[in-house]
């Protein structure tokens, strides 16, 4: 009996921990999330805080945790069945706009992972070291897949393989998005049958500015991770 009520336990333990949506937007897009239209519902924005919220007034309660910066939204009475918006503000720039839509379920925590670089926190950044450091730090940054400051890290999915030569590929595999500079990580493999080498000054094209390979010897289907960076100006 005890063990049927301890598995049970970590059942509804699991579900919450894995009760949680994860929303990847952009800067002045329209975000469309579920909420729970009786209890409240955590909202955080990764990596950032937020400073402030606004909505039709009587559609929705709001608990603002101040330190954490996350909220907690419940819908009022009238709006428990209709979706009303929440314009977000965050404390490193990034602007949203909520369609949240209230529907019969437990509440859940919602993530808005940033897809926009917050270009005044990535340029100071990009500026606080020389810029052949800044380079190194933000391949190491890939390396450790860490965020630098004000960076947006888009991972791509399944991207169609670039063909470099008979035997090579190389596939997009993530994007770190920042104000002067863009990192890129990339997945090289060796298709053919017999050993190949690839070097880092192999992919010093277009505005590459560094580059660094995981290995740089490569047997039959092998492969290996590229981290590039690029210099862009828009």
């Amino acid at each position: 009996m005890y063990r049927f009520l301890i598995f049970l336990l970590l059942c509804m333990m699991s579900h919450l921990v894995y009760a949680i949506q994860i929303k990847p937007v952009k800067d002045n897009r329209t975000v469309l999330v579920n909420i729970s239209s009786k209890e409240q519902s955590r909202l955080f924005v990764y990596n950032d805080r937020i400073s402030t919220v606004r909505g039709l007034d009587g559609a929705y309660d709001i608990k603002k945790d101040e330190k954490q910066g996350d909220i907690y939204i419940k819908p009022s009475l009238y709006y428990q069945h209709k979706a009303f918006n929440l314009f977000i503000t965050t404390e490193a720039g990034h602007t949203y706009n909520v369609l949240a839509t209230p529907l019969d379920i437990p509440a859940e925590t919602i993530e808005l992972k940033p897809l926009s670089p917050s270009r005044i926190i990535a340029s100071r950044w990009e500026k606080n070291s020389p810029f052949a450091q800044t380079i190194i730090n933000l391949i190491n940054a890939m390396l450790n897949e860490t965020n630098p400051d004000g960076y947006a890290v888009v991972s791509l999915g399944k991207v169609k393989p670039k063909r470099l030569s008979n035997c090579l590929t190389m596939r997009l595999l993530t994007l770190y998005q920042g104000d002067q500079l863009q990192g890129e990580i990339w997945l090289i493999k060796n298709e053919s049958k017999v050993n190949a080498r690839v070097q880092p000054r192999d992919f010093y094209q277009d505005n590459v500015v560094g580059a660094s390979i995981q290995n740089e010897e490569l047997k039959p289907n092998d492969q290996t991770l590229l981290y590039r960076v690029v210099g862009y100006d828009d």
